[in-house]
């Protein structure tokens, strides 16, 4: 049995997309500002917004399976191989190694983290506006490649300028540079722009 699902309706591009991660810039951070946008939160950040729209994750599934067995959005999950199945709120997606953008929505490429994959399931999602919350992708750890992960969203530069969408980092002292950057105030204002 085929458990590998895609990225399909409903589609978002009638509002902004907020992606939602988990950085440090967000310690403090009232989710709630969020409404009105769609949302995509990237694992643990879906305990903060249980009303989002999606959630996005890689990995260890059945590490996670536990904690999201109660969300009730549309849960993606990349996985290498297929796991068992899950609840019906669940689609698994597959995982394609290296950084690049996949135009296919049953497979998407993992950049190296979660914010990576999750980036493209808004541009599956047929997102035209994307505001990025808590992608800091800097400070230390274990193997030091935070601002190897950070350059491999260059690779969207081309992708989103082809595509029409517009793209803000609403973490300015984030390590990815390819974007423009704003204050999370200015992040906020921009979901609710229309």
């Amino acid at each position: 049995m085929d458990v590998y699902g895609k990225i399909a309706k409903p589609f978002w591009d009638d509002r902004p997309v907020a992606i939602v991660s988990g950085g440090p810039s967000l310690v403090g951070f009232d989710f709630e500002r969020l409404r009105g946008a769609h949302v995509l939160a990237i694992k643990s950040a879906i305990t903060s917004m249980p009303w989002a729209d999606a959630c996005f994750g890689m990995g260890d599934f059945n590490g996670w399976r536990d904690k999201l067995d109660g969300v009730q959005s549309r849960v993606y999950w990349l996985v290498e191989e297929p796991e068992r199945p899950a609840a019906k709120n669940f689609t698994f997606l597959k995982r394609l190694a290296g950084q690049n953008v996949s135009n296919d929505p049953s497979a998407i490429y993992s950049g190296g983290t979660s914010g990576f994959g999750a980036f493209q399931v808004a541009m599956h999602k047929k997102a035209k506006r994307i505001v990025l919350f808590g992608f800091d992708y800097e400070g230390v750890n274990a193997d030091g490649k935070w601002l190897i992960w950070a350059e491999h969203f260059r690779v969207y530069v081309p992708a989103i300028a082809q595509a029409g969408i517009s793209v803000v980092n609403a973490c300015p002292q984030s390590a990815i540079g390819c974007f423009q950057k704003c204050t999370l105030d200015d992040g906020v204002a921009m979901l609710h722009k229309h």
